[in-house]
């Protein structure tokens, strides 16, 4: 009894936080400065820049692969994943998305409000990962540069424990790499599974339909 007790109430709670984290999902923010919907084609494709992932249980390694995996699925080739070339760009997988948060969230778009060495970074890192994709034979034209990278973040967040799951804060935005601005940000609140096979099913779907919101209209 005391164990179907339990389970009936974890599952209520769990059941309540889904409810709240839904209610805290933040509105999409979109740079009137360029057009909705984003044009993704596979003469114009994304780039996925490396996914950083904190306080999601499991491998992340295994957990990002799943995730850019993923969005490639839905939107074949227009889009091209750079998650494993990761530790070409490194810590800036997590600093370039923190920096695209606060200054979506305050308003401001532009790359460089945060400071020159961002803007720098994500150029330098851009050439980096588009001559070691042609060099791989993912991108064949030897002259092409992307317009528009999608980057990606998972981070921890606060609350009340709740057995079995584990909350965090998913987030990702659309840059103009060659104008060094931000065309559009989300961020949602999740509530994930706390199984490392469970995370690998849901977190693909969650970041998809963050992708997609991203791209689409208002």
């Amino acid at each position: 009894m005391n164990t179907l007790l339990k389970k009936i109430l974890t599952t209520l709670t769990l059941s309540s936080t889904l409810i709240l984290t839904g209610c805290m999902t933040t509105d999409l923010k979109v740079n009137d400065k360029y057009e909705q919907p984003i044009n993704l084609s596979t003469n114009n494709p994304a780039l996925i820049f490396p996914v950083s992932l904190h306080g999601v249980p499991g491998n992340s390694s295994e957990v990002g692969l799943a995730i850019t995996a993923g969005v490639a699925g839905q939107y074949g080739a227009s889009v091209i994943s750079a998650q494993q070339l990761y530790s070409v760009v490194g810590n800036l997988s997590w600093t370039l998305g923190e920096s695209i948060r606060r200054g979506a969230n305050k308003g401001d778009y532009k790359i460089n409000y945060y400071g020159e060495r961002i803007a720098t970074d994500l150029q330098y890192s851009m050439e980096k990962l588009t001559k070691a994709l042609k060099s791989s034979g993912v991108i064949d034209d030897k002259d092409f540069s992307f317009e528009n990278v999608i980057v990606l973040h998972v981070d921890s967040t606060g609350g009340i424990p709740v057995p079995g799951v584990r909350r965090v804060t998913a987030f990702g935005g659309v840059i103009n790499v060659k104008d060094l601005e931000v065309v559009s940000f989300i961020e949602k609140d999740l509530v994930l599974a706390n199984d490392h096979d469970a995370i690998l099913a849901q977190m693909p779907l969650e970041m998809n339909a963050i992708v997609k919101e991203l791209t689409s209209k208002k």
